[in-house]
């Protein structure tokens, strides 16, 4: 560990990652810890950061440090203030929160992103920005359109190398909404995986009628169409299939985890969408790099 020369932070609302970076840009170590947010007391979020570090760098104290994700939200550590799309990287950067630590080293928060919509509401994102840079070095097009999947997932749309515009679709946490406290999942057997139910379920007819359509995974179970042990398997494909059916025929970048990158990955098959799947921590560790050559 004595060749780690900064840090790389990734903290969010349930979970906590942090990377030790070489002078060549290299991962030297990483740390996971179900430290999100939610579990940091009265905001002290120095301490939590300090207990982290004494037990796994030696020489933490002289390590910047820079961070992303909802540790720079209004409920995080330093709240840093979203920047309006459309942007590139050299304004995400410019606008990064900079602090002294306690213990003396440098600390940077990236800010997240916000789009004005024309009805007047709004959509955010925090975290994901990094990784949309990262993969701005990884492909070779100034211009794509990047999926990323996860609890809130986020449909970006870049141009000549800037972030013009983005959704929010709450597919993730739908389908937890769904599967954990609704009729569909209540008294469920352990359930299974099948391709074929998850295949079925993404090339379901939705049209507007998501609301009325996502019945049918209770009634396909009750008529024998699906088996019982594999209803989330239906759930999971009709609720990212009708995700995607927004997307037009364009080729797709898909950033994530590799569970949900395959997931994405068989959807888009099945619906004749072109996807190539990068991965998410690849393009976040890319992103990191890419903003501290600005400071």
């Amino acid at each position: 560990m004595k060749q780690a020369s900064w840090l790389i932070v990734d903290w969010g609302t349930t979970n906590f990652r942090a990377f030790a970076i070489d002078e060549l840009g290299n991962v030297v170590a990483k740390i996971e810890k179900p430290m999100g947010l939610l579990q940091v007391k009265n905001g002290e979020f120095a301490s939590a950061l300090e207990a982290v570090l004494k037990v796994w760098i030696s020489h933490y104290q002289t390590l910047p440090i820079f961070m992303a994700g909802m540790v720079g939200s209004a409920q995080g550590w330093v709240p840093v203030p979203y920047e309006y799309v459309p942007v590139n990287l050299n304004a995400i950067a410019s606008k990064g929160i900079q602090f002294t630590l306690p213990w003396g080293a440098q600390a940077t928060i990236v800010p997240g992103l916000c789009e004005a919509l024309s009805n007047g509401s709004f959509d955010v994102m925090r975290g994901e920005e990094v990784q949309l840079f990262g993969l701005q070095s990884l492909v070779t097009e100034p211009d794509f359109t990047a999926v990323l999947p996860g609890t809130h997932s986020k449909h970006v749309n870049v141009k000549k190398r800037k972030i013009e515009s983005f959704k929010t679709y709450m597919t993730g946490e739908f389908f937890s909404i769904l599967s954990k406290h609704s009729i569909i999942g209540m008294a469920l057997p352990n359930q299974e995986y099948s391709q074929a139910s998850f295949i079925k379920g993404v090339s379901s007819d939705l049209g507007p009628e998501l609301m009325n359509t996502v019945f049918s995974a209770r009634t396909l179970r009750l008529f024998d169409k699906i088996k019982e042990t594999e209803v989330l398997e239906y759930l999971s494909g009709l609720l990212i299939g009708n995700e995607l059916s927004s997307l037009g025929s364009e080729k797709i970048y898909i950033v994530g985890n590799a569970l949900l990158s395959d997931r994405y990955q068989s959807a888009c098959h099945a619906l004749n969408l072109k996807c190539e799947v990068v991965d998410g921590e690849l393009a976040f560790l890319e992103g990191m790099k890419k903003i501290k050559e600005h400071f």
